[in-house]
């Protein structure tokens, strides 16, 4: 008699006890699957506020000109130095060269290949003028359009943005910087692996696609 109770006290404990372990295991598995949809959600809501960040930011920096007036000026004899966003100094500059040029065309008895030579310099220089008017109009475009992604994205870039994006993001300031403030040349404008504007977009762009998972 004592060991069928003993038997039935061990069979209730034992189901007891599986009970409760199941009960736990249950409670375990429901707040871990609901903390993983939690961390999905939050993870998702991140992606998308990144994504429309990122594509704010993609075409703006897609805005700034490849070139600077000084890779524009450096096929032109004698010409003026750019920087510190002097565009209208600079093509001040070019139109004085240019009426100067003008003005010994009128030299009375001018020999053919003098006359060939200034003709020459002054085209250069009207040349340069319609390309650097066209990279002025571009960058301060470019500089408007990021001032406004400053003020109304920035907040969730700094916040969501991934450190290499982060960082990837300064060395496009930095070039932009060194060539339309300190007057560097960007290297060779139409080789995309030597110019230093294309080589940090690029970068950029790329860090931004890792960074929400578009490989």
């Amino acid at each position: 008699m004592s060991e069928t109770l003993i038997a039935t006290f061990i069979g209730a404990g034992a189901t007891l006890f599986v009970t409760l372990i199941t009960q736990v295991a249950t409670v375990f598995i429901s707040k871990y699957k609901s903390s993983t949809e939690i961390r999905n959600q939050e993870f998702q809501s991140k992606r998308e506020r990144l994504t429309e960040v990122y594509q704010v930011l993609i075409s703006t920096i897609n805005l700034f000109p490849k070139a600077s007036p000084n890779d524009v000026l450096k096929y032109v004899e004698y010409s003026p130095n750019y920087s510190f966003g002097h565009f209208d100094s600079i093509l001040q500059s070019l139109d004085y060269q240019v009426e100067d040029y003008k003005n010994q065309l009128s030299i009375p008895n001018i020999d053919y290949q003098r006359k060939n030579d200034i003709e020459t310099q002054i085209s250069n220089r009207e040349y340069a003028k319609e390309k650097i008017i066209k990279i002025r109009d571009e960058y301060n475009i470019a500089c408007d359009k990021y001032k406004d992604f400053c003020e109304s994205e920035k907040v969730i870039f700094d916040l969501y943005a991934g450190q290499d994006v982060r960082n990837s993001l300064v060395e496009f300031e930095v070039a932009i910087h060194n060539v339309f403030i300190s007057g560097y040349r960007v290297g060779d404008v139409d080789d995309p692996l030597d110019n230093i504007i294309i080589i940090s977009r690029r970068n950029l762009i790329n860090g931004m696609r890792n960074d929400i998972g578009i490989n």
